[in-house]
């Protein structure tokens, strides 16, 4: 192999990865966002809108070829017009490794919007916590260690591939077929949950 064609076999290559290096970063931040119908508890279904916001990193590229990771998640109830206005959830706690807090439930709660979410806190345990909006404004409430199980009503995925509008057949079929732990598909029955 002569000089000329080794350099140009060079090239080629840090061309391509220079190609894909652009084509990571720009997939590397960003936000999704959708629509979701949600069911109460007492059988009402209302339409929320959901939003995941990444930012570029995320671990090793084995498990994370994206090269993002989600940075904040957002529900929106902008079908409920409420005293205090429209209100906005939005994760306030992160785990050891910068992952927000994850929404599983919503409902109403003695007139009272609820969320309640999930966040790691340590390589094998994950620790649930409820928030109730009162007066304009998101409180949370201390839950007991053990307290009624409930099942999990909000899309439990929140990748980049989810369509702007989730009906409420297909968001039973994703959370209950793609293989989630039992901590995601069921809230409680104890405060924390170790495997």
């Amino acid at each position: 192999m002569n000089n000329n064609s080794f350099l140009l076999q060079i090239s080629k290559a840090l061309a391509l990865a220079l190609i894909l290096g652009i084509g990571v970063s720009a997939c590397g931040a960003g936000s999704q966002s959708w629509k979701e119908e949600v069911q109460l508890s007492d059988g009402k279904v209302i339409v929320i809108e959901r939003e995941t916001i990444h930012s570029r990193g995320g671990g090793e590229w084995a498990s994370n070829s994206s090269g993002s990771k989600p940075e904040e998640r957002k529900v929106r109830f902008s079908s409920l017009d409420r005293a205090g206005g429209k209100p906005e959830w939005r994760s306030t706690k992160k785990d050891s490794q910068t992952w927000p807090e994850k929404p599983l439930v919503l409902d109403v709660e003695a007139g009272q919007l609820i969320v309640i979410s999930i966040l790691s806190t340590s390589s094998a345990c994950e620790i649930y916590s409820k928030y109730v909006h009162r007066n304009g404004v998101w409180v949370e409430e201390a839950l007991p260690e053990k307290f009624e199980q409930r099942e999990t009503n909000l899309m439990i995925r929140d990748g980049t591939d989810i369509p702007k509008f989730v009906d409420l057949k297909t968001k039973y079929k994703e959370n209950s077929t793609n293989g989630y732990r039992g901590s995601l598909k069921r809230v409680g029955p104890s405060r924390q949950v170790c495997s």
